[in-house]
């Protein structure tokens, strides 16, 4: 078998038969692949859909039900489960063009590649029929080699724009580990082990903007909480490879650290911490080597400034409450909306 394809499926119905029709339109054949939709104790009707899908083609559906543990661990089950040479991840609010997945196998999957990077174009559809139904897949390589070096050189964070070799993830034990930032600490340990990568032009994926039902999203204190808790494992473990010199992903893990503390200071500043819950992440946060976002990634004025105010917002708790009510209130009201509406014109 040649590919599974692993479909996470949480309280999206609206979109779920736009992605399951999708993948019925790959052309390829019973027995070359098969697709792993994973019921993560959706609370809507995407089991009744789930099962009529399962119905009409048994022999590339199958559908696994589980309680809700979240969108890595319904991956997980999904690999588990998956038997095909390749395995590829499709979020079920996102779609793929006619026949992408079946161009990437005859075209550009041959033996020696570990990880197959394809492009995406983004959606704007908020679940509507498909407005590029007669998009024909294309495409050229335009890298073949180390797949550390390329990590170090270039942001390869999503898995849905990838196809991964099973026997790879298997032979390094790579599982996701977080409920939270899942896509970028799998992909840092997948380009840890120097994978051969592949990366083609081939625009198959169509990644949805227009559901609200964002992971990234929520700003309700019990889960940031639980959030930031996670960012702390993820920033220790990615600061271990600066620590025993790892060269090789010594560009990557520093990329990686300041994106990961972006997010952390993000998700404090959402969090409405109080003064003892400030003083235990701050405390936890300074106890890593590297515990400041590098504003010289920043080219704007504006995002410089920004990252100042969130190092200055771990300072103090004053700093705190100050930086809290500028980028919530402030900026998210009468900044950031210009921004957004400055991308139109």
């Amino acid at each position: 078998m040649k590919l599974s394809v692993i479909v996470p499926v949480y309280n999206v119905e609206k979109y779920l038969p736009r992605c399951l029709d999708s993948l019925l339109r790959q052309d390829l054949e019973d027995g070359e692949w098969e697709v792993i939709c994973v019921n993560d104790g959706s609370p809507d009707g995407c089991a009744t859909i789930l099962a009529d899908y399962e119905k009409k083609r048994p022999g590339i559906f199958r559908v696994i039900t589980q309680e809700n543990r979240g969108l890595n661990e319904a991956r997980n089950t999904g690999m588990k489960a998956a038997q095909g040479e390749y395995v590829g991840f499709l979020d079920s609010d996102d779609y793929i063009i006619d026949g992408g997945y079946q161009y990437l196998l005859d075209h550009f999957c041959d033996e020696g590649v570990d990880v197959l990077q394809f492009g995406c174009v983004l959606a704007y559809t908020d679940g509507k029929t498909l407005h590029d139904s007669d998009a024909k897949p294309d495409g050229i390589i335009s890298f073949d080699g180390d797949g550390a070096d390329a990590y170090n050189r270039w942001p390869l964070h999503y898995v849905w724009s990838k196809l991964y070799r099973r026997a790879f993830l298997e032979k390094h034990n790579i599982q996701f580990e977080y409920t939270f930032l899942e896509d970028e600490p799998f992909n840092f340990e997948v380009f840890s082990h120097s994978p051969r990568l592949r990366i083609v032009t081939s625009k198959i994926y169509r990644y949805e903007q227009g559901n609200a039902n964002s992971l990234l999203a929520t700003s309700q204190k019990e889960k940031v909480q639980g959030q930031l808790k996670e960012l702390i494992n993820i920033l220790g473990k990615t600061n271990r490879y600066l620590q025993n010199g790892d060269e090789k992903m010594a560009s990557a893990a520093q990329r990686g650290i300041n994106v990961y503390l972006r997010y952390y200071y993000n998700k404090m500043l959402k969090a409405h911490l109080t003064k003892e819950e400030w003083e235990k992440h701050t405390r936890q946060l300074k106890g890593l080597p590297i515990h400041q976002v590098d504003s010289s990634y920043e080219k704007s004025f504006l995002g410089k400034a920004i990252v100042h105010l969130k190092n200055w917002s771990g300072s103090s708790y004053p700093a705190y409450l100050m930086t809290e009510f500028l980028m919530n209130t402030v900026f998210e009201r009468f900044i950031r909306p210009h921004i957004i509406s400055s991308y139109d014109k």
